[in-house]
């Protein structure tokens, strides 16, 4: 069956570590527990979305290397639905990890070794442009610029695409800016908007970039507060999920704005209504 969706980005091996808190300059904390789990915000998505619409709905595209955790993670995407063609597979290079402190208020700090996830060129976009060009909606994280800006050249116009680069990406404001116009919604949450525009806060932060693309849609999170679609013509806000009402607390804050992708971006293909993809999307996250 030929997938509707794809997620292109990072893929990585977690290692959580629950701390009693996020140690500083020099200073020891005891680990309370530790998790291996597979991760990284496009493999997130990309199980989220098969997650929603059903098996082999989504494809993975991404980078892994030619190691164990390569290995299960191809075992794990297939295992959840996840369309694997276009999963690279690269020689000598060791596949992403990312180790990750957990405090008690569910924060967390994470650090990053990218491997084969930074070995995304030019022609592995050409080898992928096929499927990008018949899907429904198309999600990119945070690949490599360079490959980044081909995927999007070849998809524009031609499908919906929706990008949120993670922080290794958006230390390039320039190169971020300058692909503003090849995309349909633009997802950061509120402190990475205010530093990328360099500006004192989220609302005018937001004028800015639509003031300079009237095409884009921005959507702002805003954690626990909800978040908000805004564009030249109107601006939706949804209120976040009030958890304590339901019983329930946050223990752990990772992967919940890459839920909140993939369900905005399931919905989408769902109804094509985006006050109510937005809501769902709250809900995932």
């Amino acid at each position: 069956m030929r997938p509707n969706v794809a997620s292109i980005g990072a893929i990585n091996w977690d290692i959580s570590l629950y701390v009693p808190k996020i140690a500083g300059p020099g200073e020891e904390v005891v680990v309370k527990r530790i998790e291996r789990i597979p991760g990284g915000k496009a493999a997130n998505v990309a199980v989220a979305v098969a997650r929603l619409l059903g098996r082999w709905k989504c494809a993975i595209v991404g980078g892994v290397g030619d190691d164990e955790i390569g290995r299960a993670h191809k075992e794990i995407f297939e295992k959840e639905g996840v369309v694997t063609d276009y999963l690279f597979s690269f020689k000598n290079v060791q596949s992403g990890q990312a180790y990750i402190l957990i405090d008690e208020k569910g924060e967390n700090q994470i650090n990053t070794y990218f491997g084969a996830n930074a070995e995304l060129k030019e022609e592995h976009a050409e080898i992928v442009r096929e499927l990008i060009e018949n899907l429904e909606f198309l999600i990119i994280m945070d690949p490599p610029i360079p490959f980044t800006r081909k995927i999007m050249e070849y998809a524009k116009g031609k499908v919906p695409i929706l990008w949120a680069p993670g922080v290794r990406t958006l230390r390039d404001k320039e190169a971020v800016i300058s692909l503003l116009s090849h995309i349909d919604y633009f997802v950061l949450n509120e402190h990475e908007l205010i530093n990328l525009l360099n500006v004192s806060n989220t609302s005018l932060a937001s004028q800015k970039l639509i003031g300079k693309f009237p095409k884009l849609k921005l959507i702002v999170t805003l954690g626990e507060r909800g978040s908000i679609l805004a564009s030249k013509d109107k601006e939706i806000v949804k209120e976040g999920v009030k958890l304590d009402k339901l019983g329930l607390k946050a223990v752990n804050t990772v992967g919940c704005g890459d839920a909140f992708v993939g369900a905005f971006a399931s919905y989408m293909v769902l109804t094509n209504d985006e006050a109510k993809a937005l809501e769902m999307a709250n809900y995932a996250g």
